[in-house]
C-alpha cells in the first residue's frame, strides 16, 4: 500500500505502511532519512525510510522488490537512556543501545578503529531524528 500522506502540524503527515505485523501500520510522523540501494547479484532495489513519531519512538520502513516479489517491513524503535526497543509487531527485542551498535558494525564489516566516529554521528543523528 502506498503511504498516505496529508500535510499536518509541524511538517508531520499521516503515513500508512505495510508490513507491519500481518497489515499496516498508521501513524503520524515526518520523514528524517531516505535512502535505495540496488544488489546487482541478486536483481533486487531496496529502499529504506525512517520516520520520526512527535513521541520519540522512530519508524524504520523496508521495502525491497525483485521482479513481481515485494518485501515489505516495518520496525518501530524507541531509545530509552541506553536501551533500545525494536517491535516489528510479531516480535519485540530490548537490547543495550551498544550491543546494538556492535552488531550492526559487525555484519556492514567496519573496522573496529572507526566504530568511535561512526557511533558519534548515528548517535547524533539518532537525537536529532528524536527531537
Amino acid at each position: 500500500m502506498a503511504d498516505l500522506g496529508s500535510t499536518a502540524d509541524g511538517g508531520r503527515e499521516n503515513f500508512t505502511l505495510s508490513g507491519y505485523k500481518d497489515g499496516d501500520f498508521t501513524f503520524s510522523g515526518r520523514l528524517f532519512s531516505e535512502g535505495s540501494f540496488f544488489d546487482s547479484e541478486s536483481g533486487a532495489l531496496t529502499r529504506l525510510r525512517l520516520f520520526a513519531l512527535r513521541d520519540n519512538r522512530l519508524v524504520y520502513s523496508v521495502v525491497s522488490s525483485s521482479g513481481t516479489r515485494k518485501d515489505r517491513r516495518v520496525y518501530i524503535l524507541k531509545v530509552e537512556n541506553d536501551i533500545c526497543h525494536i517491535d516489528n509487531g510479531r516480535q519485540s527485542l530490548t537490547l543495550p543501545v551498544d550491543m546494538l551498535f556492535s552488531a550492526v558494525f559487525g555484519l556492514c564489516g567496519i573496522d573496529p578503529a572507526q566504530t568511535s566516529d561512526l557511533r558519534a554521528v548515528l548517535e547524533e543523528s539518532l537525537s536529532a531524528a528524536s527531537a
